[in-house]
C-alpha cells in the first residue's frame, strides 16, 4: 500500500477538534473520514476467551457500526468466511472503503479519538497509515469535559487522561503528524496544506469551507457536541476556561508536558495560588477520578456480551459516569444505544428524536465549550 492509498486516521483527546478536522478532511472531494467506527476499542473490549473469529457478529451489533449505516452483507463480501484472527484487519479496511465509497470518494479513513491508544496496533495492521494527532488547550479541555456525559466530573481526571493520551501518542511522534487546534482555526490555509501535503492529496479550497462541501449533513450521530464542528470556521470563537486559579494551576502542573511541548502559556492570575492548595485540590478530586474509573471499567465489562447492549442496565451504567452532564441532554439515551431503532438514518435525519437533541443546543447552560469538537 502506497502513502496515497494508505488509510487516515485521526486521534486525539475527546473534545480536542477531531470532528472539525475530519469534517475539513471530508470536504476534499478525494477523501472521506469515518465517524468513529471504534473497531479496535470494540475490539479490545471483546472477550478473550471468546474465538476472535466471532468479533465480527458482535462489533455488528455495536452502536458504532449501527451508526455507520453500513449492511453487513457489503462488508463481509469478498472476505474469507471465517476470518482468520489475523486478518480481521481487512474488515475494517472493508467498512472504511464502502463507507467512503457511498460518497465518492477514493481515500478512506477513520476518526475515533480514543484509537489513539492502539497505534501499535494501527501501525500493523497499516505500516504506510498517515495518522493526524490534534492537540487543544488542556485546560480547555478538561473543562469542557466536565458536561460531557463519556467525560468525568473531575478536572484532575480529565487532565489526567489528556496527558495519559499524549505520553501514549508520543511514542510514535516520529511516523504521526501533530497539529494544533488553535493553529488550524487561526492559520487553517497553512495548517491544512501540511496536512494534505503528509497524507498524499493535492490542495482543494474545499477543505477551507467545510461547512458548504459536507458529504452529507446525516453521516454521524446528531450529538450535540458535534454540531458547533459542521459550522464555518469564520463562527469558531476564542473560548476561555473560566476555572477558579487553584483549578487551572493543577491542570497546568498534571499536562505540564503537553503545555510545555506545545507551547501553550500559563494562565494570568491576579492571585497565585499556594502549591499546597493545588496539591490538597488533586487530593480533593481524587475520590471522584477513582469513582469515574471504576465506572467505566464496570461499563466495558457488562458491554462484552452484545445482548446487553441495548439493556436498561446498560443506560444506568452510562449515566454513572457523569450523573450532571445527562442534565444537559434530555433523551440522550436514543442516541447513545440505537439498537431499538429500525433505522438510524431516521434518527440521524432528526426524525424521533427530541428537539434538544438535533438542535445542538443543550438543554442547560452553555459551557463555552462547544464551538469545536
Amino acid at each position: 500500500m502506497t502513502p496515497a492509498a494508505a488509510p487516515i486516521f485521526i486521534v486525539g483527546m475527546g473534545r480536542s477538534g477531531t470532528t472539525l478536522l475530519r469534517l475539513m478532511l471530508s470536504a476534499h472531494p478525494r477523501i472521506y473520514i469515518t465517524h468513529e467506527t471504534s473497531f479496535y476499542a470494540w475490539e479490545s473490549t471483546y472477550s478473550r476467551r471468546k474465538a476472535r473469529g466471532d468479533f465480527l457478529d458482535y462489533y455488528f451489533q455495536s452502536s458504532s457500526f449501527r451508526w455507520l449505516d453500513l449492511h453487513q452483507d457489503r462488508i463481509l463480501a469478498g472476505l474469507r468466511s471465517p476470518l482468520p484472527r489475523d486478518r480481521v484487519k481487512d474488515a475494517f479496511t472493508a467498512i472504511m472503503r464502502e463507507k467512503a465509497a457511498d460518497y465518492g470518494r477514493v481515500r478512506f479513513g477513520d476518526k475515533t479519538p480514543a484509537h489513539a491508544f492502539y497505534l501499535k496496533r494501527i501501525f500493523e495492521d497499516y505500516p504506510e497509515a498517515r495518522v493526524i494527532h490534534i492537540v487543544r488547550d488542556p485546560r480547555l479541555v478538561a473543562a469542557s469535559l466536565l458536561k460531557m456525559p463519556w467525560g468525568s466530573r473531575s478536572l484532575f481526571c480529565n487532565a489526567a487522561l489528556c496527558d495519559i493520551v499524549w505520553r501514549v501518542v508520543q511514542k510514535y511522534h516520529n511516523r504521526i503528524l501533530e497539529i494544533r487546534l488553535e493553529d488550524l482555526v487561526a492559520n487553517p490555509r497553512q495548517v491544512m496544506s501540511g496536512v494534505l501535503d503528509y497524507v498524499g492529496e493535492p490542495w482543494d479550497d474545499a477543505v477551507l469551507d467545510h461547512a458548504r462541501h459536507l458529504p452529507d449533513v446525516h453521516d454521524m450521530p446528531p450529538f450535540p457536541w458535534t454540531d458547533g464542528a459542521t459550522r464555518s470556521l469564520s463562527s469558531h470563537g476564542t473560548p476561555r476556561a473560566s476555572l477558579p486559579a487553584v483549578q487551572l494551576r493543577m491542570i497546568e502542573h498534571v499536562t505540564r508536558r503537553i503545555m510545555k511541548a506545545r507551547g501553550y502559556q500559563p494562565a494570568a492570575l491576579t492571585r497565585e495560588p499556594h502549591r499546597a492548595a493545588v496539591r490538597w485540590e488533586i487530593w480533593r478530586q481524587l475520590p471522584e477520578s477513582i469513582r469515574f474509573l471504576c465506572a467505566f471499567g464496570r461499563l466495558r465489562r457488562h458491554v462484552r456480551d452484545p445482548r446487553n447492549f441495548a439493556s436498561a442496565e446498560t443506560i444506568a451504567l452510562w449515566r454513572r459516569l457523569n450523573p450532571p452532564s445527562w442534565e444537559h441532554y434530555p433523551g440522550l439515551e436514543r442516541l447513545l444505544i440505537p439498537l431499538e431503532f429500525p433505522s438510524v438514518c431516521s434518527l440521524a435525519a432528526g426524525r424521533s428524536v427530541p428537539r434538544s437533541l438535533t438542535s445542538g443546543t443543550p438543554a442547560g447552560k452553555s459551557d463555552g465549550m462547544h464551538e469545536t469538537t
